[in-house]
């Protein structure tokens, strides 16, 4: 599953490190300093890999004159499956962009400026003090203690079983809510009743939710994460203890 999701279509171009490597910065000022974006991909990477957590895949856009950098890594942490978080990040080196990540089950970057996830782990501006290596420590652990919490409650719902009666109470009330568009119910019904994978198989919360956010895939990124945060409010996850509305910061 993939839990980032970057969109280049204004003025951006899809990169990889190699490309990234050829811009050049500006010039410092005395009161500020522009970080080349190779290096703070590097530096994020090293970073990471400190805290045990797995770049699994990768993905950047930058913007045609090479002052803007928008990109999505797919996470693994620790033993959780590949794939299992997400990190934003977006930058710039003429001073329009701060540094910003942000980070967890489901991200969503775009060049028009959206920029959304379940924790926005940093947002720092490009002073002349800026020790780079220290804010991006701080910003994964804080990604780690947010994970960290949430695996610890998709254990909760893995234990929490469900009667046949108390699952479809639970999707009578998610379509109700509106929660999700009514089209879908026939297919949240089939995946838990009748689950495609095995890991699914389970009569439990967990394998319901899963079932919830399969069906919300088919859905526009722009909604499906509201979407994703909300279910996580039905089901009691702590990321709603972040009060999961959903975040967003623009430039």
């Amino acid at each position: 599953m993939q839990h980032g999701q970057l969109l280049s279509h204004v003025d951006t171009d899809l990169v990889d490190r190699d490309q990234l490597r050829l811009i050049l910065v500006p010039e410092p000022t005395r009161t500020w300093r522009p970080i080349p974006h190779i290096e703070l991909v590097e530096s994020l990477e090293r970073v990471l890999h400190q805290h045990q957590i797995t770049i699994q895949g990768e993905q950047f856009a930058l913007r045609r004159d090479g002052s803007a950098l928008f990109g999505v890594f797919q996470l693994a942490y620790r033993n959780t499956p590949d794939g299992s978080a997400a990190m934003g990040i977006r930058t710039s080196n003429n001073k329009t962009i701060s540094i910003q990540l942000c980070a967890g089950i489901s991200v969503f970057v775009c060049d028009n400026l959206v920029f959304r996830g379940d924790l926005i782990a940093l947002n720092r501006k490009h002073t002349s003090g800026l020790n780079l290596r220290s804010e991006l420590a701080s910003a994964v652990l804080r990604f780690q203690d947010h994970f960290g919490r949430l695996t610890g409650e998709i254990e909760r719902l893995k234990s929490k079983e469900l009667t046949d009666g108390e699952a479809k109470a639970l999707i009578h009330d998610v379509f109700v809510g509106g929660v999700l568009p009514v089209r879908f119910l026939p297919q949240v019904s089939e995946m838990y009743f009748a689950p495609p994978f095995q890991e699914w198989a389970g009569r439990n919360a967990w394998s319901l939710h899963n079932a919830f956010t399969s069906a919300a895939k088919q859905m526009p990124m722009s909604t499906r994460l509201g979407t994703t945060q909300e279910l996580g409010r039905v089901f009691g996850m702590s990321e709603n203890a972040a009060d999961q509305s959903p975040k967003l910061l623009a430039a």
